[in-house]
């Protein structure tokens, strides 16, 4: 098995390669220019998860799945009442159903990202980057669907209507979905990766997704940063009227029904949804994006998001 580290290389600078000219001829320069960087990070660092991760170690229940604090029954009555076995086997199900979610996000992204290549020149950078992310994704699918298979539990499927949409506001709403995606699995995978109690098989999986998917919100945040400024007035009403319902909807995938009826948790996924540390927890892990949105433009009035449990309360400082 291969060891790996999560630096900064993953996106790479400028100063770091020789970047190629032909980002100047592409209708977003900015963008072409980010991609034939993150090809060269990339190239310097895609990992095989059938090498990365050790499979022969049991997926069992000698130690949490997901950092317990993050887990959606964190702090409740449910959650108090359990022992600590019952935890764990929990935190087994909740993980198992995360990554359940994470395929069907991975599904949904590739859909989008191959019709977006239908209209890039080969010759952009963006077109090679775009085939790079795709495989990333393929590689991360089957490294979630072999941990689902290894970890004893059902395979908890998202379920969600999805029907690609090659309008520009359409797009772009694609690419923050992307981000929303991203950052939550993110702000989880950075704590698994680094928490001593979390099963290291789990710990493996969480650094190479890690490591990887920072490209793919660089990408994704240097697409939308450039491509805002030319929507229409009209495409930039429904992006901002249609975001924070999208984005909740991704929300609610992370957390499923079927979990707590598999153990029988009586009005589990109820208690889960209301719970305030939880909703605490979604609001932090979706603050980089939401702090991007903002900063971009994006979002210019955040009462929806607060209303949706996407945005705190409580006043930015300064």
């Amino acid at each position: 098995m291969t060891s790996t580290t999560v630096n900064d290389s993953s996106c790479t600078t400028e100063e770091d390669v020789d970047i190629d000219s032909s980002h100047l001829d592409s209708p977003y320069p900015n963008t072409s220019k980010k991609a034939t960087q993150l090809v060269a990070a990339s190239s310097r660092t895609t990992l095989d998860p059938f090498e990365s991760v050790d499979w022969d170690r049991p997926i069992d229940d000698s130690a949490f799945h997901t950092t317990p604090e993050l887990l959606s029954l964190y702090g409740t009555s449910v959650w108090n009442r359990m022992t600590d076995a019952e935890r764990i086997e929990y935190s087994r199900h909740e993980t198992a159903a995360i990554y359940g979610a994470g395929i069907w996000f991975e599904n949904a992204l590739m859909q989008v990202i191959l019709r977006h290549l239908t209209t890039v020149d080969v010759t952009d950078p963006m077109h090679r980057y775009l085939l790079v992310e795709v495989a990333d994704e393929c590689r991360h699918s089957t490294m979630f669907g072999e941990y689902i298979r290894r970890a004893g539990t059902p395979s908890y499927a998202a379920s969600l209507p999805f029907e690609p949409d090659d309008s520009a506001a359409a797009r772009t709403l694609s690419y923050l979905l992307v981000l929303a995606v991203e950052e939550l699995l993110d702000f989880v995978n950075r704590a698994a990766m680094r928490d001593e109690r979390i099963h290291p098989t789990v710990r493996e999986i969480s650094r190479l997704h890690v490591l990887e998917e920072a490209r793919h919100v660089a990408f994704a945040k240097s697409f939308l940063a450039e491509t805002w400024p030319t929507l229409s007035d009209e495409d930039r009403v429904v992006v901002r009227a249609t975001a924070p319902a999208l984005v909740a909807e991704v929300v609610k995938l992370n957390v499923n029904a079927t979990v707590f009826e598999t153990l029988a948790i009586e009005d589990g996924y109820d208690i889960a949804r209301t719970n305030p540390l939880y909703a605490a927890t979604v609001v932090t892990g979706l603050s980089k994006l939401t702090a991007f949105l903002a900063d971009v433009g994006i979002i210019d009035d955040d009462r929806a998001w607060v209303e949706l449990g996407l945005v705190g309360t409580e006043p930015s400082p300064g």
